[in-house]
């Protein structure tokens, strides 16, 4: 029994692996720099998406996809239009667009500042069609109180 046979996968519907800014991608490094009082159109972001219940931003590096809870953890910043970073030990970070807070794309830790703060991040799926599914350990409440939308 594998990990991944304890979760529930939802299909992101109506974005593609395609879709996603590929933040490794040699060509778009150095192209863009993050103004300092407003955000381009055109600036490199996450995906934000809404499945179970839960707005989840995800990122793309390579071939992998990574999906963490949209809120920071900090002061609650919309992780979907921070910067992707790997810091010197390879660790791939979301960097929160208010406080520059990183937090780890694999674990959801706080990486800098180092604190005891932790971003819910969510087993990903990309199929051999490019279509990505995301892990849940239970449907979320909502579903069974009738306050939830299907």
């Amino acid at each position: 029994m594998s990990l991944s046979d304890d979760y529930l996968f939802f299909k992101v519907e109506n974005v593609h692996i395609s879709d996603l800014y590929d933040w490794s991608d040699p060509k778009q490094k150095g192209k863009y720099s993050r103004p300092k009082l407003k955000r381009r159109e055109s600036a490199p972001s996450g995906s934000l998406v809404h499945i179970n219940e839960e707005k989840i931003a995800l990122f793309r590096h390579g071939e992998t996809v990574y999906a963490i809870q949209e809120r920071c953890p900090h002061m609650g910043g919309p992780l979907h239009l921070g910067d992707i970073e790997e810091l010197p030990d390879k660790t791939l970070c979301v960097r929160c667009p208010w406080h520059s807070w990183r937090f780890s794309l694999d674990t959801g830790h706080a990486v800098l500042p180092k604190k005891d703060k932790v971003a819910i991040t969510f087993p990903v799926k990309v199929d051999t069609e490019g279509n990505i599914s995301l892990g849940f350990l239970e449907f979320a409440s909502d579903y069974f109180s009738g306050s939830g939308e299907f």
